[in-house]
Order: C-alpha cells, then sequence, then structure tokens
C-alpha cells in the first residue's frame, strides 16, 4: 500500500527539491546537534566534522559493500573481479548492477546489512573523532580546536589516496540496499533520516538529562574544580567527543545510501563542517532548538539562492559560485559580535545564576575591604 501510494506522487523537480531539502534538513540536524552538544553543553571546540561523517560513508563502501559482493557470490552470482584497486574502481558499477537484483529478492537481508551498516558507522565515527581529538583532549580547548581544524585535510587526503576505501577520485557505486521497499529511493532515505535525527535527539537529550551530563556542564564552566574534586577533565571530554562523532557518522552513512556513490568530494570540509558550525551559531551552542531553528534558516537560505541561481546571476557583479561563501562569512561575523549566544542561546543554569551572584558578592567585599584599607 505504501508503495503504490508513494507511487502515485510524481517526482517532479519541486517534488525532488522538497524531499531533497528535508533529507539535508535531517542529515545537518544531526551533526548541528552533535556539534552543538560537543562545543555548547562540554565546551569541547570540535572543528572536524567533517571526519566522523566521511567515516561513516567509508562504512558503506569498504565494509558493507563487500559484505554483499561476499553474500552475492556465496549464493552464485558471478562478479566481475573486484580485489585488486583497478577492478574495485573500474568494476564496481556493473557488480553493483548484479548485487542489486541479488538483494532486491531479499528484504531480510537488505536490513541486516542496514542496520549492521549504521551500527558500525557509528563505532567508525566514534572512533575517528577520538584518534583526531586525543593529542589534545588533556590540554586548553583552544589545542583542540586548531588539531580538529588541522586534520580534517589529513582525512580527506586518505580518502582520495586510499583507493580501497572509497576509489580514489573517481569513487566507487555501492548497492542500493533499500531497493526491495518498492519504494522510490527518496522518500525511504527520507523516511531513515527523520528516524536518525529523532534518535539523535532523544539520545542527546537523555545524555544531557543524565549526571554524567551534569559533570559535563561542570568540567565546561570549571575545569580546574572539577579536576580538583578528582574528575578525569581528558576523559570526559573524550566521552564526549566519542559519542558526538559516533552520531555523526550516521550521516555519512545515509549520504552514501542517498547517492549509492561514496567519493570523497562528497564529504568536504566546508560542507560537513563549516556550514553546520554555522547553523549552531545563528540558532546558538548549547540549545537542541536553537540548532534546528539555525539549520533550517541557514539550510534555507542556502536553498533559496539555488532556486534563484538564474535571477541573482544576473543582480549580482561577481560570479553566483562566491555568493554563498560571501554570505556564511557576513552571517558568521554579524552573530558573533551581535549575539555570540544565537537566536536561542543556552539558558544560564540555576548553579551557573548562583556561582555568578557568589562571585560578584565576594569581589564587592573584596572592593569594600580595598576602600576601608
Amino acid at each position: 500500500m505504501l508503495g503504490l501510494l508513494c507511487g502515485l506522487v510524481s517526482m517532479s523537480w519541486q517534488t525532488r527539491f522538497i524531499v531533497n531539502s528535508l533529507i539535508y534538513y535531517a542529515l545537518f540536524s544531526i551533526v548541528a546537534l552533535s556539534l552543538s552538544f560537543m562545543y555548547g553543553r562540554a565546551g569541547v571546540p570540535f572543528l572536524g566534522c567533517s571526519v566522523p561523517v566521511l567515516a561513516g560513508g567509508l562504512m558503506v563502501s569498504a565494509v558493507t559493500t563487500r559484505l554483499a559482493f561476499a553474500a552475492a557470490g556465496a549464493a552464485g552470482v558471478e562478479l566481475l573481479p573486484y580485489l585488486s584497486e583497478n577492478d574495485w574502481v573500474y568494476n564496481s558499477e556493473e557488480n553493483v548492477a548484479l548485487v542489486d537484483e541479488f538483494l532486491g529478492q531479499r528484504p531480510l537481508l537488505c536490513v541486516a546489512l542496514v542496520v549492521f551498516t549504521l551500527a558500525a558507522s557509528m563505532c567508525g565515527g566514534a572512533a575517528a573523532g577520538w584518534l583526531v581529538s586525543k593529542p589534545a583532549l588533556g590540554m586548553d580547548p583552544r589545542y583542540l580546536m586548531i588539531v580538529t581544524f588541522t586534520l580534517p585535510n589529513l582525512a580527506a587526503w586518505v580518502g582520495i589516496h586510499f583507493v580501497p576505501l572509497s576509489g580514489g577520485t573517481m569513487g566507487v557505486f555501492v548497492p542500493d540496499l533499500l531497493a526491495f521497499s518498492g519504494v522510490e529511493k527518496s522518500y525511504v532515505v527520507l523516511g531513515l533520516s527523520m528516524l536518525a535525527l529523532l534518535g539523535v535527539f532523544l539520545i542527546l537529550r537523555t545524555v544531557k538529562r543524565s549526571p554524567f551530563g551534569r559533570l559535563m556542564v561542570a568540567v565546561r564552566d570549571d575545569p580546574v574544580a572539577a579536576a580538583s574534586l578528582g574528575k578525569d577533565v581528558a576523559s570526559v571530554r573524550s566521552r564526549v567527543v566519542a559519542v558526538a562523532c559516533g552520531l555523526m557518522a550516521l550521516a555519512g552513512a545515509l549520504v552514501a545510501f542517498y547517492f549509492t556513490f561514496v567519493v570523497q568530494a562528497n564529504y568536504h570540509n566546508a560542507l560537513w563542517n563549516n556550514w553546520p558550525l554555522l547553523m549552531v551559531v545563528v540558532g546558538g551552542s548549547g540549545s537542541d532548538a536553537g540548532a534546528l531553528l539555525g539549520v533550517a534558516l541557514v539550510d534555507g537560505l542556502r536553498r533559496l539562492i539555488i532556486l534563484n541561481k538564474a535571477a541573482l546571476t544576473d543582480a549580482i557583479f561577481f560570479p553566483i559560485a562566491y555568493l554563498e561563501q560571501l554570505i556564511y562569512s557576513v552571517l558568521m561575523l554579524v552573530f558573533l559580535i551581535l549575539r555570540p549566544r544565537g537566536l536561542l542561546g543556552e539558558k544560564p543554569t540555576v548553579l551557573a545564576m548562583h556561582r555568578r551572584v557568589i562571585e560578584e558578592h565576594l569581589m564587592e567585599n573584596v572592593v569594600d575591604d580595598a576602600v576601608l584599607e
């Protein structure tokens, strides 16, 4: 019934545009919520979001695709050679077509591969994010920011030059694990993306309300005081990074499901780190509602530019390709200067307000004592 209803919907360019926009809203929201969780709630300035997202995509091309090939080969499907680097790249399209035909008749196997891929992507993303940030987790957060900002270039180099992972610069096709549903793939990916977004939202909300969530806030507000009470600040930050990066990797896996093609260019730093960072800045770090609002506003603005590309090309005096970068820079500067907490920034907690009152009271006493002396 679902396939019939979806089949009746004409996939005009307007419908495809709306579905594509909703998919990317869900994917950007996953990354923005995780980034807001790290920076806003734990004070971890992680600027390498593209690394776990890339790890999620590579898990589909490097692991899931080979598992699907192995299952098809064990069932008697005659695949072209794919063990060497050249065969892995140049025979991927034909091999994937054969595997798709095989998987289309085995929905349980497809569901198992989807579940395995999402779980493995979370593990791979958590490991990738932790490895990227490990050298600076015990240092001042500014060092962590510098390290995580530079190392995505190394991850991109690996994705480009290590052909068995993603096919290098040419990329590789991956099996369509959703074809068994009989529904237009875009709708299925949209449903999966929304479910993943809901799961990420609930996981992060649960962590924030747990004792560990209160420990995160304590480490963010005063790491020296937390360390003096016997808390391992580096361990807390490492767990925060592992959880958030594991959730970010879901976006990378869903991108691979959507395009059924993996190439490093789909996971570049500007798209999966810079824009989510702006979304968090606009919406307000530490606030789930702020992150979701920031994604809607910023990505909505990008979509408006795409829709009105022809009119904008005639209206501006510079190439349209530079307009997104200009808007990004202007919005980042405006919000950092005029509204650093964003539109819906995190409200001060009761503990933080009490601490501020105590500090002001102590300062007044110090001033009074100095005047008396």
